[in-house]
């Protein structure tokens, strides 16, 4: 038990005795579950500037509403007589609570004991949080800090096992297709704690003791021969931008932080849509600094999060995977109180043209308001997909066409706003159409320029011939430039309807809240189960 003592020798609870002496063996037992894996080990947990999963759970949710559920789980030894001489926890904490006065499931690994593995107790998110979420129709929290499997469950069976991933997976997944499920990783998450922080909505890892590996590091020295730390391996550096990870977070007070931010804009299921709160920010509001914000030189790029916080409420925003696919932004906000999914283009990064990467992270985050009923809001400027041999290293066209797919299969609301360039396959992702009908939600500024593929080089490409015989091959194909460029205003495409109407910026905000607004009866009339989110 508790620094690695015994419990005293005392008469344990047997049928038959009075009651007085069952609440005490019950209490007895409580307090012991409270201990953890003892203070020398506690200790070690703070040593790394690691809270203990008690102390997370307190940390995070509504005092006094953590409701523990399993709290006698663990292993039990016992004399001749059938006293209890030692306790083992079980090395998972789990149960339901309050957050900002929502209930959620919650749990997580206990690292005091055994790494949050302790061998022969197998308890785990499958044991309640996951059946209670889906039962109840609420938000799954994971708490992760844990090793996996212990090998030493192999002495204990005497025997190995073939695994079986029906038995593992199947709560997470069935989770995943009807409540939000967040994943905080505070600590190592290695083998099937590993599987279940990807298993989710949202995942967010404190930079610095928060890892995610298939297995760690004495495995990989042992497999592949060589040594590397745990964090190069699996740490925030690695995984912000391979994509594994949504978010990072500084410290584990940052990370619960995000958890609960991020909470804010979910639903608690699928069935639902989220709630409204007023930030008490004017939806009529126009914001003089919109004009003039695009540059009048169209290839100089400009602060697409300045343009994005003078549109939101409260210029509050809450970014998911900053580092992975930069040529997108991918955000949550709100208009008029209501939740939104912001989908931008960041002129500061390849002028905002979408690679591989950028595609996966951009489809991942439509099925995500589309599966929480949130209406989007697109701000593209987008020269297309991303050229070159890197681009195509990346399957970039293969991901495009994904994030293509994302985009006319989500039934939720969209509003467009085309705040310049709009081109090809690339402007494709960020499609309007509401729930594949009719109605598209385009509008255009001023400074809009839009077209299958642009005018430069598609005058070099379609006119190749043409220029290469002139007698002066430079002036000719500025000729044909010039000529086509003219075609290249915005108005011509409202003319023909191609957008809605083309707006003064000022005017965008407003347009936008008013949409959203009547979205709403749209939304809650078909939310439901849809198809899950891509796990790319």
């Amino acid at each position: 038990m508790t620094d690695g003592k015994k419990f005293e020798k005392v008469v344990t609870w047997k049928p038959g005795m009075p009651w007085k002496d069952a609440i005490e063996e019950l209490k007895r037992r409580r307090e012991a579950a409270l201990l953890l894996g003892g203070k020398e080990k506690i200790e070690r947990q703070h040593s790394r500037g690691k809270m203990t999963v008690r102390e997370r759970i307190e940390r995070l949710v509504d005092k006094g509403t953590f409701f523990e559920v399993g709290s006698l789980m663990g292993r039990g030894t016992y004399d001749e007589e059938g006293n209890l001489l030692d306790f083992a926890n079980a090395g998972f904490v789990n149960g339901m609570a309050e957050i900002d006065g929502r209930l959620v499931a919650l749990g997580g690994e206990d690292f005091t004991v055994s790494g949050g593995s302790p061998a022969g107790i197998h308890k785990d998110p499958s044991f309640f949080i996951q059946p209670v979420a889906l039962q109840y129709g609420i938000p799954v929290i994971q708490l992760l800090d844990g090793v996996g499997f212990s090998t030493q469950d192999y002495a204990g069976m005497g025997r190995m096992t073939l695994p079986d991933s029906s038995d593992i997976w199947r709560w997470p997944v069935m989770a995943l297709h009807e409540v939000p499920v967040i994943s905080a990783i505070l600590g190592p998450a290695a083998g099937h704690v590993a599987g279940q922080a990807m298993l989710c909505h949202f995942s967010v890892m404190v930079k610095g003791t928060g890892q995610v590996f298939p297995t760690g590091s004495p495995l990989v020295s042992r497999s592949l021969s060589y040594e590397i730390d745990k964090d190069e391996l699996g740490g925030t550096k690695v995984h912000r931008e391979s994509g594994a990870i949504d978010n990072e977070a500084a410290d584990e007070d940052d990370c619960l932080r995000q958890v609960k931010h991020y909470l804010s804009y979910m639903p608690n299921n699928v069935w639902e849509i989220p709630a409204r709160i007023d930030l008490g920010d004017d939806p009529n509001r126009r914001e003089e600094d919109l004009l003039g914000i695009v540059p009048i030189e169209r290839k100089k790029p400009y602060d697409m999060y300045k343009l994005i916080r003078l549109l939101v409420d409260k210029g509050e925003i809450f970014e998911m995977r900053r580092y992975f696919g930069r040529g997108m932004i991918t955000a949550f906000a709100r208009m008029d109180g209501y939740a939104v999914g912001i989908l931008a283009s960041n002129p500061m990064f390849n002028a905002g043209a979408i690679d591989g990467k950028t595609a996966q992270k951009t489809a991942r985050f439509i099925d995500l308001c589309n599966m929480f009923s949130i209406p989007m809001v697109l701000l593209p400027d987008v020269p297309g997909l991303m050229i070159g041999m890197d681009a195509e290293k990346q399957a970039t066209v293969r991901h495009g066409m994904t994030g293509i797919m994302a985009g006319i299969e989500a039934t939720i609301p969209k509003v467009q706003i085309n705040l310049r360039k709009a081109y090809g396959m690339g402007s494709g992702v960020f499609n309007s159409l509401n729930g594949m009908q009719s109605l598209q939600l385009r509008f255009g500024w001023p400074s809009g320029e839009w077209g299958p593929i642009p005018i430069e080089g598609g005058v070099a490409a379609a006119y190749r011939r043409d220029i290469e015989s002139a007698p002066d091959p430079e002036k000719r194909r500025r000729e044909l430039e010039e000529n086509l460029l003219k075609l290249r205003s915005p108005f011509r495409c409202a003319e023909s309807g191609d957008v809605m109407d083309i707006i003064d910026p000022r005017e965008t905000r407003p347009i936008i809240c008013r949409f959203i607004k009547a979205a709403q009866p749209f939304l809650k009339r078909n939310a439901g189960p849809k198809r899950s989110v891509r796990p790319s």
